[in-house]
């Protein structure tokens, strides 16, 4: 596995009955619905960062202790401001005034109850230190996880089989990569929401429960009923409002991305008003699931309330009808304070358990893509230089229309300091084909030998790097014209780039730039012309000086001359390289070692130029089809 980031850890569990199913999305979902939502989070979020969730819930374990000191502090301190008979035996006073003797000063009742205050204050500010640490570290955790998050999905997506990804869209891919993230990120800060507002509900109550047991009963009673209604009612509804949201957004994402992307198709077909109005409509129909988010995190607050009103006024009640049921003035006016600080924690448990679940939709993609997506499958051989290619019986169709051969029972060799052409048709299979060697795809049936190697037992980042391959769809980064052509890689001289250049019949251009090699070209190559980019890409794809080269219509955009310029310029480099040309007009393949004619998927004739003339079949008739348009196109 490639992934490389410290907090995915392989779980042994998936690995077992996964049932797994390949969706529309692109790659594997497992329906962890069936997963309790907390053991979920403890197997994707928690349990990979033990120690730093440990560290923080000792923290508010330390907080939610002080809390109850201090609330439990009002007791001793009513008793003496309204002297009471029970201030005489109260511990907590008999310690402050041995504390005030201790300390030199006479223990009257004013300098008690003033260093009573004091205590409080300090362990106020002592329990705001603690709770400040304690959310400094959660988000310390949560940036930490969502960074490491990030780098994961985008490492696995990038080593992911690439026939997966073709059917996620790229809006959906960058959303997945994006939202999951985030929502990692507010995980971690729901969860130590969720985990402090236990722990001061729990440490509120034990204070309670002595002050009371009875009361604490009635008021735990109630408090259960009312978070298990809720829990009952919201659970299902807010998972499945927060993953309508999140399918939602992945939507909006590929719609902006694709009109981006096709600006120039959007402006050329007016397409403005109506790609804004399908994001108007996606945004439309966000408006239902957010608002019931959010009718569901703020209804436990409401509930909440009404319920502490509900218990006030029963203690109350009980407290001056029955006084001896126990309930006196100190004790219900702590009983009172805490319920009010218990109050908003019971709550935000409620509605921390919908942020999960509105975020669990997010998280269940980590846990999809990082578990349950397939990397290219690749083997450990390696291959020191590239004498012969050899297809064998190659057939490919698509997972998506298994049943149509695009490729079949293809027997090619091709071999070092040869060029090999590919002609025929558009559909015909030909940059398939080309997929097929850089391994983007898998044969269905048959081989692809590498020096009698199969491609399937090679490193396919090795084999990869020894490969130079321009295709048809040329892609530039939005960077330099040096880094486009290096890739980035440091160790390329400028010397080396100015001969791939030169070979590619780009060099003459760049050095009329005010900016040479350091002009940026806009994005997808956006400042330069069609032609401008296909040399870009292959002053790219010849500065390795690869083992192999493969070009696929990678001069349709370049005019006659400058094509066979560029075709003359690579023929010094095949005498020490496998040449693969895929090209539509044929007049720049005469000079082919071998041409290969692909129609409805298979090779229907094989030979040189001169020896296909003279058969007189498909490509003597391509051929001469293709000398007439090119004379009308000159005419």
């Amino acid at each position: 596995m490639r992934i490389s980031c410290r907090f995915i850890e392989p779980l042994p569990q998936l690995t077992k009955n996964r049932s797994a199913v390949m969706v529309d999305s692109g790659y594997q979902q497992q329906s962890s619905r069936k997963v309790g939502m907390l053991s979920f989070y403890w197997r994707v979020v928690v349990r990979p960062h033990l120690r730093q969730v440990l560290l923080i819930f000792s923290l508010m374990i330390v907080g939610a202790l002080l809390e109850v000191v201090t609330v439990g502090l009002a007791v001793p301190l009513l008793d003496a401001v309204t002297q009471s008979e029970r201030a005489s035996g109260n511990r907590v006073l008999i310690w402050a005034q041995q504390f005030l003797k201790w300390g030199g000063f006479s223990p009257s009742n004013n300098l008690v109850i003033a260093s009573m205050l004091a205590a409080a204050s300090l362990l106020f500010l002592i329990r705001g230190g603690f709770t400040l640490l304690q959310e400094y570290l959660t988000a310390v955790a949560a940036h930490r996880l969502r960074r490491e998050t990030r780098s994961a999905l985008l490492e696995r997506f990038l080593y992911a089989r690439y026939e997966d990804l073709s059917r996620r869209g790229r809006g959906a891919i960058l959303h997945d990569i994006n939202g999951p993230s985030n929502a990692v990120y507010s995980t971690i800060i729901e969860l130590g929401r969720l985990v402090a507002g236990v722990l001061n509900s729990v440490v509120l109550l034990l204070l309670m429960f002595y002050l009371s047991w009875w009361a604490t009963l009635l008021i735990g009673f109630m408090v259960v009923c009312v978070v298990q209604g809720l829990r009952r009612v919201m659970d299902l509804r807010s998972r499945i409002s927060g993953q309508a949201l999140y399918e939602l957004q992945a939507e909006q994402s590929k719609l902006e991305v694709d009109a981006i992307d096709g600006l120039k198709v959007v402006k050329g077909y007016g397409l403005q008003d109506r790609l804004v109005q399908k994001q108007r409509s996606l945004l439309t129909a966000e408006i239902r699931p957010t608002l019931q988010l959010v009718l569901f995190q703020r209804t436990p607050f409401f509930l909440n309330e009404m319920t502490a009103c509900f218990i006030v006024l029963v203690l109350g009640s009980i407290a001056f009808l029955w006084p001896s049921a126990g309930m006196n003035f100190s004790t219900l006016v702590v009983f009172l304070v805490a319920i009010r600080r218990a109050s908003p924690a019971i709550a935000s448990v409620n509605t921390t358990l919908v942020d999960l679940n509105k975020s669990r939709r997010g998280v269940e993609v980590i846990d999809e893509v990082l578990y349950l997506t397939p990397p290219e499958g690749e083997g450990r051989k390696t291959v020191s230089r590239v004498e012969e290619i050899r297809l064998k019986d190659l057939s490919f169709s698509y997972s998506a229309r298994p049943e149509h051969w695009v490729l079949q029972n293809i027997d090619l060799s091709m071999k070092r300091g040869t060029v090999t052409a590919i002609v025929g048709s558009t559909g015909a299979g030909k940059s398939t084909l080309a997929n097929l060697l850089i391994g983007l795809y898998r044969p269905a049936t048959g081989q692809i030998l590498v020096n009698g190697t199969d491609l399937g037992e090679l490193k396919l980042q090795t084999w990869r790097k020894s490969v130079g391959y321009v295709s048809q769809d040329t892609f530039l980064f939005n960077a330099t014209l040096r880094e486009n052509i290096t890739l980035w890689d440091p160790d390329v001289s400028q010397d080396d780039v100015e001969w791939s250049a030169r070979v590619a019949q780009l060099h003459d251009f760049v050095v009329t730039l005010p900016d040479g090699y350091e002009t940026v070209v806009g994005d997808r190559g956006l400042r330069l012309s069609g032609g401008q980019c296909q040399r870009v890409a292959i002053a790219r794809a010849i500065l390795r000086r690869p083992e192999v080269l493969i070009f696929d219509e990678a001069t349709s955009a370049l005019d006659n001359l400058t094509e066979r310029a560029v075709y003359e310029a690579i023929s010094v480099l095949h005498s020490d390289a496998i040449v693969l040309v895929i090209a539509h007009r044929l007049s720049t393949v005469r000079e082919s070692d071998q041409i290969a004619v692909l129609q409805s998927g298979g090779i229907i004739e094989s030979g040189t130029h001169d020896s296909l003339i003279q058969e007189g079949g498909v490509y003597s008739k391509l051929y001469q089809t293709d000398i007439f348009e090119n004379l009308e196109s000159t005419s």
